[in-house]
């Protein structure tokens, strides 16, 4: 009896076509997790710029110098709505605050800074930070401020009232 010496290559050739196959297929799944975790990102910064945004503009319509707020603040509760009945400056302010506390629901671990500049008269920045282990975008200190917490990814926003 003669042994071929092809015997057992269709089988060795098999088992690495399904390696082969197998490294493609998790290379593309790695490609589409890190495609998610980047498209999350720039959701949550778009939400953070959205939010400061809309708390600058609360700030220039009311031009009260009443807005700082720290890290973590979150026991601001209105008693008004000032949509439906007339409020005070300092109610106006506990209800935007509040409204601003909502809206932070919408990031992870969302959270807000709003602090005025010693170095620039009536300017004043507002920092929107969300979890993010990886840190993956921070904005700067230049100009001063609250600095973003560990572990946050924050979005800074400088402006000037009148």
């Amino acid at each position: 009896m003669r042994l071929k010496l092809c015997d057992g290559y269709a089988l060795l050739e098999s088992l690495i076509a399904m390696l082969m196959l197998t490294a493609g297929v998790l290379a593309l799944m790695w490609t589409l997790q890190k495609g998610l975790t980047v498209q999350r990102q720039n959701v949550n910064r778009e939400n953070g710029m959205r939010l400061a945004d809309n708390m600058a503009q609360r700030m220039l319509t009311l031009n009260s110098p009443n807005h700082a707020r720290n890290w973590g603040m979150t026991g601001v509760s209105a008693t008004h709505n000032c949509m439906t009945q007339p409020c005070s400056e300092t109610q106006w302010v506990s209800w935007l605050m509040q409204q601003a506390n909502e809206e932070l629901k919408q990031l992870p671990q969302g959270d807000m800074a709003i602090a005025p500049l010693q170095t620039w008269p009536n300017g004043w920045v507002i920092s929107v930070g969300w979890r993010d282990t990886a840190e993956t975008f921070r904005t700067d200190n230049a100009w001063g401020g609250p600095a973003c917490p560990a572990e946050k990814s924050c979005w800074r926003l400088v402006f000037r009232t009148h």
